[in-house]
């Protein structure tokens, strides 16, 4: 086992949220999603299913948010009936007819076209491949996200593996609307050569960063905002993903907010 020195700034109240119930809420964000080729004959999409759990009629806006230099789109409309879902293996692709990664935020309307503050939606969101030569499919599963609880100032992500076997993918989603947000990708153990990253995202939209492999394989990585502070937003979230170089299998985690120092 690696001895880690882990950078934990954790208030008690920040202990007592990081287990939240499963619920709806009335704007959800889907942290990535895609409709996009990958390595070794793999091609990336999005299945996602979203669930009215009101029993009338709900409206709902769909709004991607591509990744930085990516296509945009104007924001799609959805009816969906009472206590009833809609899901849609390659979303993306089929429904809003983008190519590319991005992120994509949920709201729930009226009929008047104006947020709906008493939607109650449910999002599950997955991204699959086929997996070459077997006929069968490699997924992950990333969790959504309730955007009025997002309040990010830094954040750590945990559990990812960054050995030889796997490839690793750190994404950050900047919900500001108005601001460009500058972001450090690092890692507190990895110091000679130090694993750095700058990252510079524009407003309403996202960007993915490959990391190099390591060898000490840290179960740490630190994302900090380093926008000028005058400038700088919390409305942001990142998250980290494995990747098996022969398979195709995979798992995600969503950045702790709170754990590094800002």
């Amino acid at each position: 086992m690696n001895s880690l020195a882990l950078v934990l700034y954790l208030a008690v109240s920040t202990v007592n949220n990081l287990v939240q119930p499963l619920g709806g809420a009335p704007q959800v964000l889907i942290p990535v999603a895609g409709n996009v080729p990958g390595l070794n004959a793999t091609h990336f999409r999005s299945d996602i299913a979203v669930i009215n759990l009101r029993n009338v009629t709900q409206r709902v806006r769909f709004d991607w948010l591509p990744q930085s230099g990516g296509a945009t789109r104007a924001p799609l409309t959805i009816d969906i009936a009472p206590s009833s879902a809609i899901r849609v293996e390659d979303f993306v692709g089929e429904v809003l007819q983008m190519n590319g990664l991005g992120s994509i935020i949920v709201t729930g309307m009226t009929s008047a076209d104006t947020a709906d503050l008493n939607a109650v939606l449910y999002v599950t969101s997955r991204i699959w491949t086929p997996q070459p030569a077997t006929g069968g499919t490699t997924s992950q599963s990333l969790s959504t996200v309730p955007v009025s609880a997002i309040n990010t100032p830094a954040a750590s992500i945990f559990g990812l593996r960054r050995d030889a076997r796997y490839r690793v993918n750190v994404g950050i989603v900047n919900l500001d609307a108005t601001r460009t947000q500058t972001f450090q990708v690092w890692d507190p153990v990895m110091t000679n050569p130090p694993m750095v990253h700058v990252v510079t995202v524009p407003p309403m939209s996202m960007q993915q960063v490959a990391l190099a492999t390591v060898t000490d394989d840290a179960a740490q990585i630190l994302v900090g905002n380093i926008t000028d502070a005058a400038a700088r937003s919390n409305r942001w979230i990142t998250y980290g993903s494995s990747i098996d170089n022969t398979t195709g299998d995979s798992w995600s985690e969503l950045g702790v907010a709170g754990t590094v120092a800002p």
